[in-house]
């Protein structure tokens, strides 16, 4: 049976995960100045709104998702623990993200050092949340 009140930890556990992650790379990124240079016409402008609402797309896809998904394969499959939320991690960035990043590589002429920390970015934001959700599992 799924257990609500241990998807509500993975839910909240990795909410702050990601939300400290979030603003430890949002601070790194301002501080190397990735988007120096890049033409105006294709930033977004970033303000508090903006930097909420991009949590929110994130929570949904690195905590929310995840946390349901994992709840239900851990009925069925014996996949737990920290190694079993990295490798799912591993799974879904190479599946995901990458073929994407890669995809604009070659379609925009986006600094490669930028792609390379948004890449890292994901890698880090997904890889604590599924260790998070792993971890909790196995509590």
């Amino acid at each position: 049976m799924i257990s609500t009140t241990q998807m509500l930890y993975c839910l909240v556990a990795g909410g702050i995960y990601l939300l400290l992650v979030t603003v430890f790379l949002e601070f790194i990124s301002r501080k190397l100045k990735f988007l120096e240079g890049m033409p105006p016409s294709i930033l977004e402008e970033s303000g508090g709104i903006w930097l909420i609402l991009f949590f929110i797309m994130e929570f949904l896809f690195f905590v929310a998702i995840p946390t349901v998904t994992y709840s239900f394969f851990y009925l069925i499959v014996p996949f737990y623990g920290i190694r079993a939320g990295l490798a799912a991690t591993l799974f879904a960035f190479t599946l995901g993200a990458v073929p994407i990043i890669m995809c604009l590589t070659v379609r925009l002429k986006l600094p490669m050092p930028y792609l390379l920390f948004v890449l890292l970015g994901y890698l880090v934001k997904l890889g604590g949340s599924m260790t998070v959700i792993g971890y909790l599992y196995t509590l």
